[in-house]
């Protein structure tokens, strides 16, 4: 029983290593900005833009997080990383397909069965729900306590946006919260693992 607790604490210490960089944040923070515009422009679909941040992420990781703490740090694993970005992938691609089923289309008639005059309205919430829902899988299951704070963001957002903004609003601005912190923690990141070119340029 302790040994099993050992390597569970050894994987939840790992996958915060892996997610310090703030890629996770930027990327979901593009996709989100992008599905903005899906809504603004009046979208029955998600467009396939969108989804090209979440294509680019295992790239962004091999130049931005392996390349400055390479993979000793995950005992050499490269297989167990690709599954990491894979696992972060699938759980954005989910979320999306949720977003566009529920806000841009409407699939399930979520509106129609409620028929009440919020219904307009209702979009913005449902959209800060799934989002909401989204991180709090992350913040569990990766697990990234600070995903917890999006969630609980994505839900105020989400609440107020019901109240006085379109969807379209509700995207942009968790968006801009995203995409505020991941950069903030690539700066942080990148000043704490230089490369070794500019470590060595530094140097002399």
């Amino acid at each position: 029983m302790a040994k099993k607790k050992t390597i569970e604490l050894t994987r939840a210490k790992a996958m915060e290593i892996f997610h310090q960089d703030g890629v996770l944040e930027i990327v979901a923070g593009a996709v989100l900005l992008n599905f903005g515009f899906d809504i603004l422009n009046q979208g029955s679909m998600t467009s396939l833009f969108t989804y090209i941040p979440i294509v680019l992420m295992s790239s962004l990781k091999n130049q931005i997080t392996i390349a400055r703490i390479g993979l000793d740090s995950f005992n050499g694993d490269e297989t167990k990383v690709r599954n990491w970005n894979l696992a972060a992938a699938v759980g954005m691609v989910i979320t999306l397909v949720a977003l566009s089923m529920i806000v841009l289309n409407d699939t399930l008639n979520i509106r129609a069965m409620i028929n009440l005059p919020i219904g307009e309205e209702l979009p913005s919430l449902l959209a800060g729900i799934i989002l909401a829902l989204g991180c709090l899988a992350a913040g569990l299951l990766i697990p990234l306590k600070r995903f917890l704070f999006y969630a609980a963001a994505a839900l105020v957002i989400g609440v107020v946006s019901f109240f006085a903004f379109p969807a379209q609003v509700l995207a942009f601005v968790f968006a801009g919260v995203l995409l505020g912190n991941g950069a903030r923690m690539m700066v942080k990141f990148s000043r704490a693992f230089p490369l070794k070119k500019d470590q060595e340029k530094k140097e002399k």
